[in-house]
């Protein structure tokens, strides 16, 4: 008998009406009598996840027709002569009726103990927020029902539990109302790893308003953000940590909002990487990037967040390694590199649409080694020139909008002619002299080709 009516129970669990179920649990039915109106009331033994004693069902709740329905009333006789156990479901708790009287919950499934009845506590299952019931199969987190009271007069305590990790803790903290779907959080909260460690502690006042401070950790219990919260909104300095403890990154919040304020990050090893001022959100004013030892690695302007303005970079030892000018985050004008010792390394010219018209590349002994040009549609223009290291010429390659056009010649490093070719609209015209193979060579990182005829 009890066989039979588990899997009639069971197989309820199919049907559409029972998706939602949330509140579980084994409960021993004492007796069974008709409702006012339609259905029944079952008395229990144990107190509902909702309070009380009670519980109500018809036909339509368990999603049965009317005939199902009386059959499993007559194997539930049955159940409760025996005091069997039964798995019950209930969706929610019910809101109290007008006259502050508690509603009686109403059963969406009754089944056969299993696995799931190893004790008699009520749990209400939890989606992944923590925020809706679920469906126990489904949920990651489980509250125990009903709710104790808290240690704040009008709280319940609340200590939600990791179902899958083994039901270690996910969350302790109190609400204002027994029904914690109906609830919210009051006073202080803690959020847990699913190994047990804490996660995030957050102070709150009895309004359920965010007011004090807020810490989060890593896994390991180190501090990974601290910041402060007032009238529900965030306020003051917050400080970002690494895992090893060192300072990321410190910043200002004035209603909820990034404030007009200093902004620093830290690299790895604790020491300053950046230092801005940030206006609205945006960086504005000056940005410093800093080596290691605190020394400027470079220094930069911005306006309502855009690069804007001269720009300069610098050699650990201070000396001055790059200058350029930005005009809306784009380079505009010249920008110079330099070596180590202060002589020029290499000069761009952009025009004023942002395109790059010019590069010369020199050795470190000041011989221009490369000159290349661009048009104003930021295609090749005019000769491409190289030299070797003592002045002679390299390369050459004419160019009509990125088509050679006119000669190609390349050099071997005696100064005699190695191979010669004239272009007309990126054609050969007639024989070339010399090497017909490919030739390629590098010049401080750049690499120059000489097509194939």
């Amino acid at each position: 008998m009890a066989r039979t009516l588990k899997h009639l129970f069971g197989a309820m669990l199919l049907l559409p009406a029972l998706a939602h179920a949330e509140i579980v649990q084994r409960q021993v039915i004492k007796a069974i009598q008709a409702a006012p109106g339609s259905g029944d009331v079952l008395t229990v033994a144990d107190d509902t996840g909702c309070g009380g004693r009670q519980l109500r069902m018809d036909a339509a709740s368990l999603g049965l027709s009317e005939e199902q329905y009386g059959v499993m009333k007559a194997e539930l006789a049955n159940m409760i002569r025996d005091r069997n156990p039964l798995l019950v479901r209930l969706r929610a708790c019910p809101a109290p009726d007008h006259a502050g009287a508690d509603a009686i919950p109403v059963i969406h499934m009754l089944r056969g103990c299993d696995e799931h009845c190893a004790d008699g506590k009520a749990r209400l299952y939890l989606n992944h927020n923590l925020s809706r019931g679920e469906v126990m199969e489904q949920a990651r987190y489980a509250l125990v029902l009903p709710l104790p009271p808290g240690k704040t007069p009008g709280t319940w305590q609340v200590e939600i539990y990791h179902v899958r990790e083994g039901e270690p803790k996910r969350l302790i903290g109190q609400v204002n109302d027994p029904d914690y779907l109906r609830g919210k959080l009051v006073g202080n909260y803690s959020m847990y790893y699913p190994h047990g460690q804490v996660e995030m502690q957050v102070e709150r006042d009895g309004r359920s308003v965010q007011q004090g401070m807020q810490t989060l950790y890593y896994p390991d219990g180190k501090v990974s953000m601290r910041n402060t919260w007032r009238n529900g909104v965030q306020e003051g300095e917050e400080q970002s940590y690494q895992q090893s403890g060192k300072p990321i990154e410190s910043r200002t919040y004035r209603n909820g909002a990034r404030a007009d304020s200093l902004v620093e990050t830290f690299a790895e090893n604790g020491k300053l990487r950046t230092r801005m001022t940030q206006v609205k959100g945006q960086t504005e004013g000056e940005l410093l990037l800093f080596y290691p030892d605190g020394t400027v690695e470079s220094r930069s302007l911005y306006v309502n967040g855009i690069q804007t303005g001269p720009s300069t970079s610098y050699f650990p030892d201070g000396k001055v390694q790059r200058t350029a000018t930005y005009v809306d985050g784009k380079p505009a004008g010249e920008s110079v590199e330099y070596y180590p010792d202060g002589k020029v390394a290499s000069k761009r010219t952009h025009s004023d649409h942002y395109v790059l018209r010019s590069e010369q590349r020199f050795s470190r002994a000041g011989v221009l080694l490369v000159h290349k040009q661009w048009n104003a549609g930021g295609r090749e223009e005019g000769a491409l020139r190289s030299w070797y290291a003592d002045g002679k010429p390299r390369q050459l390659i004419e160019y009509v909008d990125s088509e050679r056009q006119g000669w190609t010649r390349h050099w071997r490093a005696d100064g005699g002619l190695e191979s010669e070719c004239r272009y007309v609209a990126d054609e050969p015209q007639g024989a070339c002299t010399g090497d017909s193979a490919k030739i390629s060579y590098t010049e401080d990182g750049i690499e120059f080709d000489m097509p194939e005829p």
